[in-house]
């Protein structure tokens, strides 16, 4: 059986397919619609023969009908939603083969959605359930959010995390990780640097071309942190410095050390399909480095 919950900004969810109807903070949603795509195709004729201008894809709303068991039922789900009126999507989870949000291993794929309709009702008399009708507006595709954490000991060996991404370095100063993107869409990344790495450069291959790289002309301490995030909503380079305790001491827009020659984005965007993600640095034996993204696709 397929499975739907909603994660809020706060990270507490909510059931959509729940086992029991009066779950205090699940409401089955019945009749889902919108799951899938629709595109848009713009074509002319020209003596009975049709040509395509353009194919494009179509955002896409999910809808369905939510039962609640009574008022106070319905008043906790817009207590979980928090304020209709914002810009900050919750996260609406799909599991295709019954998965469920306990299950904290298996990743599922979720979609970032924003609510343009709930609809208030009077209570049924024949059911005494509580039918409210709902529409959720895509902000983006289907997504399954991924991280690979690459690190050099002291002793020059690497430290293998998580254990299903086994990765190779050559020399005290090189490391590499296969990143197999099997969403069939290209995806920007997030990277995390930390110190002490002198000048990071990040490389990403395919079929032995370089198809993207970043190389930025810092070091960045053992107290500081570089993040690199392609995102095009939230696209930065910066370099963050931090308190004996942890807290952030200060920021520092560091685009502007980026690599100039025309070869360097100094963003990386990871393609679909299998590529090596390959790091490297001016002195032996760096720091951290993290890679987060997610794997996106039309339809799943």
């Amino acid at each position: 059986m397929r499975r739907f919950w909603l994660e809020n900004q706060q990270g507490q969810i909510w059931n959509l397919t729940p086992k029991d109807i009066h779950d205090k903070r699940a409401a089955f949603m019945a009749d889902p619609q919108g799951l899938g795509i629709r595109t848009r195709i713009r074509s002319f004729t020209i003596n009975d023969t049709y040509f395509i201008e353009e194919v494009a894809t179509q955002a896409q709303t999910i809808q369905g009908t939510l039962f609640f068991s009574g008022y106070d039922h319905f008043q906790r789900f817009i207590d979980f939603v928090g304020t209709i009126n914002t810009e900050e999507p919750l996260k609406l989870y799909y599991s295709t083969g019954g998965v469920t949000h306990e299950n904290k291993l298996n990743k599922q794929w979720y979609k970032l959605v924003l609510i343009s309709e709930l609809r208030k009702t009077e209570i049924d008399t024949n059911t005494q359930a509580l039918r409210i009708p709902i529409r959720f507006d895509c902000m983006s595709r289907w997504r399954k959010d991924q991280e690979i954490t690459l690190e050099l000991t002291r002793s020059g060996d690497p430290l293998v995390y998580p254990f299903f991404y086994p990765y190779i370095y050559g020399g005290s100063n090189n490391l590499a990780v296969e990143i197999d993107n099997t969403g069939n869409l290209p995806t920007p990344c997030r990277i995390r640097v930390e110190g002490s790495t002198e000048t990071p450069l990040i490389r990403l291959i395919q079929n032995g071309e370089i198809i993207d790289q970043a190389q930025y002309h810092i070091t960045v301490a053992t107290n500081q942190h570089l993040i690199i995030d392609s995102d095009p909503a939230t696209q930065e380079a910066t370099l963050f410095t931090l308190t004996p305790d942890g807290a952030v001491m200060a920021t520092e827009d560091v685009y502007y050390t980026g690599e100039r020659h025309y070869a360097f984005s100094n963003f990386i965007t990871i393609p679909s399909g299998k590529s090596l993600f390959l790091v490297s640095a001016l002195n032996a034996n760096f720091g951290r480095v993290t890679i987060s993204y997610s794997t996106q696709k039309e339809l799943v």
